[in-house]
């Protein structure tokens, strides 16, 4: 079989690269793995300073700064190749004050990043204020520092639609495979061992709670593998399972998971066995709403483009302002909302021919099913003809009024339905979980205190740390892989200062 198979939906790791460096190739442990492993006691197949649960860009960050500040370093990634989400994101990074906007005469703040992330709640809601503004202190740092390790940006920087609208955004040649090519081979340099299809299934702790290592598995064997300064925590978030989306918001179970199948939230669950603080974790994740999904036409609802469609559910009405901005989690909850108070039934995105459509249709040709007439139309998407037909003459006629005092749609997109028609479900999906482990500036994993204790309400769990999309504070438009990598080289750093006891 071709190990370069299955790498990414953009071919990430080419041959060469998994030949000659011998990241991902080194898969197999040999005859370092225990068998069986039934025992909840430890036996430590092999010793390290540093373990990183999580083969992406947070986890390798991580992996890095450890290593180069003298630690042993293994990462233990669940999926057979490297790079996870990471691997299959734009390489859209945003920070301030880096080479690259130096170079452009571009100036830009930390306070203005972090006035930015405070403006803009419906991204980040009411994260931890510390870790956002050491994110948004360090974000250019990052930028800085993989540039000084290989990974190739675009010239210009500036704003980008959809993202923000500060000159922030940086963008990576070869795009998130590029950027994770060249975080293995600097791993690697630094003496890192790397072990795929090797999924960690528990944090072991000593009697005092510190955590002093992993049990992980290969195949049916389980190892466990001694960590003596710390264990890292980068193995992403949950939106790739949608057990896990429901069990912490039952409004999930409507959604479409379209993360990377691995990311199950596995070190938000182990951690959360020895008492992590998980916040947030029970909001709705970022969903986005894509209509025509079956068709070969899909598009993904006023992110770069408007149709002037109108939203309608199963009984043929509209149910809210659809020219709502993509950006904007409304819309795409009240759709998902709409399909789970139906029982599961998907709302129905119906649209008229307008200069938009011609435009996109001369790019991409529209293939949903289409008719001359509503009723035609409506029939098509299985909805009763006469109700549609009164809910398009209403909003045709609040077009023409320029006012829609039904579901407040702002008059500028007020654009009335005209023929042919087109209709097609929309399908609420997710891509990143919110919320995670709560962290504190250091990238220590919190516990919330025992209420006989004295101290802080939060306090540090020993020799657990962790980095990225796991975490409370993991998304930010621009900034949610750049996030990963910010944290998870303060977790190496730190992991790796550990003064342990033996």
């Amino acid at each position: 079989m071709d190990k370069t198979q299955g790498l990414s939906r953009r071919g990430f790791l080419g041959a060469g690269f998994a030949a000659a460096a011998g990241v991902a190739a080194t898969a197999m442990l040999g005859g370092c793995a225990p068998k069986g492993g039934a025992s909840d006691e430890p036996s430590w197949s092999e010793e390290y300073d540093v373990v990183v649960i999580g083969g992406g860009a947070g986890g390798y960050a991580a992996a890095i700064e450890a290593a180069e500040n003298g630690a042993s370093v293994v990462v233990l990634e669940k999926a057979e190749k490297i790079g996870g989400d990471s691997a299959l994101c734009d390489g859209i990074l945003g920070g301030w004050g880096t080479r690259l906007q130096k170079d452009a005469g571009i100036e830009l703040t930390a306070d203005e990043v972090f006035a930015w992330f405070t403006a803009n709640p419906e991204w980040y809601g009411s994260f931890d204020l510390e870790v956002a503004r050491l994110n948004a202190d360090k974000c250019g740092e990052t930028i800085d520092w993989l540039q000084d390790i290989g990974v190739e940006f675009e010239p210009e920087v500036g704003p980008r639609f959809g993202y923000t609208e500060l000159p922030a955004i940086h963008q990576v040649v070869g795009k998130g495979a590029a950027m994770m090519d060249v975080l293995a081979q600097a791993a690697e340099a630094a003496g890192v061992k790397t072990y795929t299809g090797s999924p960690a299934v528990r944090l072991v702790a000593d009697e005092a709670g510190r955590i002093i290592g992993v049990r992980a598995k290969k195949g049916s064997d389980d190892f466990d593998v001694k960590a003596n300064k710390g264990v890292v925590i980068a193995s992403g978030g949950f939106a790739g399972s949608s057990e896990v989306l429901t069990a912490f918001n039952s409004e999930s179970a409507g959604l479409m998971a379209r993360s990377d199948p691995n990311m199950t939230g596995d070190g938000l669950l182990m951690a959360m066995e020895h008492g992590a603080h998980i916040c947030k974790a029970d909001r709705l994740p970022l969903v986005s709403s894509l209509a025509g999904l079956e068709t070969k036409s899909p598009v993904n609802l006023n992110y770069a483009f408007r149709l002037h469609e109108i939203w309608l559910d199963a009984e043929g009405k509209r149910f809210f302002d659809e020219s709502t901005p993509f950006e904007s989690p409304l819309g795409h909850n009240a759709i998902l909302r709409k399909q789970n108070a139906q029982g599961g039934a998907q709302p129905i995105a119906f649209m008229g021919t307008t200069p938009e459509l011609k435009a996109l249709s001369e790019k991409m040709p529209m293939q949903w099913p289409s008719a001359e007439t509503v009723e035609e139309a409506a029939a098509l998407a299985g909805l009763d003809p006469v109700a549609v037909k009164a809910t398009v003459d209403a909003y045709n006629a609040a077009c023409a009024a320029g006012r829609d005092d039904e579901c407040g749609r702002p008059a500028e997109y007020l654009i009335p339905l005209e023929p042919p028609f087109y209709v097609a479900p929309i399908t609420s999906m997710t891509t990143l979980s919110l919320g995670g482990l709560k962290i504190d500036v250091d990238a220590h994993v919190l516990r919330m205190k025992n209420p006989a204790d004295k101290g802080a309400v939060h306090q540090p769990i020993a020799g657990l740390y962790a980095a990225g999309e796991t975490c409370e504070w993991n998304c930010a438009a621009g900034w949610t892989v750049l996030t990963a990598m910010t944290t998870g080289r303060i977790a190496g750093r730190n992991a790796a200062a550990e003064q342990v006891e033996q």
